[in-house]
């Protein structure tokens, strides 16, 4: 059974996260460039679109979105956020079984999502539905790890998951290697905003609440005792941003 088919324990975002949609961070106007190519205004598959952070910056772009996502807590957020845009159509779906008609987007994308999913189904799938030409894009936000301070950071967050840029994602047949857009930024946060950004991650919704608690006391106790940040003190925080595009090895 693929990850996007399981039950809902083995899924953590089937657990709402109220906070995810607010304190999660965008991507950087130049990481969407690399995720549309030539398809600016192009049918664009936002799978596992989560809240809507990257289909937001899509239609922002003129993109016609078909927002495929499995989690209705999730979904819940995304149509408070985007509910009602004429260019957005929301589905109730996976990226193994978009139920998108085939050959029917350009780009077909993946967002802090692609190791959820099962890679030779999701890949096919892709291949199904992305028109001969078209591409599929693979992104990933992490906080930059090669700081200390960070590293730490995410430790204690449980939120250390690195995808290297030597380690491209394994795509099936017929997409070729992908290729990597690797972008650095910084992000402008309060540490009650990193506090509540914990509780966004798959790490925190998969505990019980005593497991929970525990985990932000010693988030707190990081950031406010051992940093001493001040409360609403504005802290750099230092991520980078992949973006790998695959395009297919032969067109139909």
């Amino acid at each position: 059974m693929s990850k996007a088919h399981s039950a809902d324990f083995s899924n953590p975002f089937h657990t709402p996260a109220p906070l995810y949609g607010r304190v999660r961070p965008a991507y950087p106007h130049e990481a969407v460039d690399a995720v549309l190519g030539a398809c600016a205004a192009g049918n664009i598959a936002d799978i596992g679109a989560g809240t809507g952070k990257l289909t937001a910056m899509l239609l922002d772009r003129g993109a016609r979105v078909w927002a495929v996502e499995p989690s209705a807590a999730m979904r819940e957020q995304l149509h408070a956020l985007l509910g009602g845009h004429k260019r957005l159509h929301v589905l109730d779906a996976t990226a193994e079984v978009t139920t998108l008609a085939e050959h029917s987007v350009d780009v077909a994308s993946y967002a802090q999502s692609w190791h959820w999913m099962d890679a030779e189904e999701a890949g096919q799938e892709a291949d199904r539905i992305v028109r001969p030409g078209g591409h599929i894009a693979i992104l990933w936000n992490q906080m930059n790890v090669e700081v200390p301070w960070v590293h730490r950071l995410t430790r204690i967050m449980r939120s250390g998951d690195v995808h290297r840029p030597d380690k491209p994602p394994r795509l099936p047949e017929p997409w070729a290697e992908p290729e990597l857009t690797m972008l650095a930024w910084e992000e402008h946060i309060t540490p009650e905003s990193l506090v509540e950004l914990g509780t966004t991650r798959s790490s925190y919704l998969r505990q019980n609440e005593s497991g929970r608690a525990r985990m932000q006391e010693n988030l707190r106790w990081y950031l406010y005792e051992h940093l001493e940040f001040s409360p609403g003190r504005k802290i750099f925080l230092p991520y980078t941003t992949q973006v790998w595009v695959a395009r297919r090895r032969t067109e139909l």
